[in-house]
């Protein structure tokens, strides 16, 4: 029985953090295997070589995601002020945000920004939103090559001090 989604561990180099990645190919995945640094599929009889250098499958552009899970930012169930965010990184990226975790299908409209021009060190995108918790989620469609290098998130605390 073949699959189309890929599940992937990746460990970082510096201090052995790794994180899961999925992948979802557009015909069943029967194997894969590594023969040097290339990456083989077969699909039934057909079997593909995934290339680096290409960011197309026929003409039509790969959709990259990565988002975060529902992240507290504190203590869970208080709302938290998010005043903006950064992002680094190379590319068009757009970027939206979760705030309902019962309804995980409600997020913010997409905001289309260009790391290098748009978020520049020292600066902050405004973007007010309250939730008890926030889920990040980073789309690339690109035919080119993007790079994601990190994501800043700035709160304003709501709790109640003495």
């Amino acid at each position: 029985m073949s699959q189309s989604t890929i599940y992937v561990y990746t460990m970082n180099r510096l201090g052995q953090v790794g994180a899961w990645s999925r992948y979802t190919m557009p015909f069943g995945v029967d194997y894969f295997t590594q023969l040097d640094n290339d990456l083989y599929i077969r699909s039934g009889d057909e079997v593909y070589r995934l290339d680096p250098s290409v960011f197309t499958d026929g003409g039509a552009p790969f959709t990259s995601v990565i988002q975060w899970p529902w992240l507290d930012f504190g203590q869970i169930g208080q709302t938290k002020m998010m005043a903006g965010f950064d992002v680094a990184g190379d590319g068009t990226v757009s970027v939206q945000f979760g705030y309902d975790q019962a309804n995980r299908s409600a997020f913010t409209q997409s905001w289309n920004i260009d790391p290098v021009t748009d978020s520049v060190p020292g600066g902050i995108l405004p973007m007010p939103l309250a939730a008890p918790s926030i889920s990040v989620k980073l789309t690339y469609t690109s035919t080119e090559e993007w790079r994601w290098d990190g994501f800043t998130v700035y709160l304003q605390d709501f709790r109640l001090t003495s």
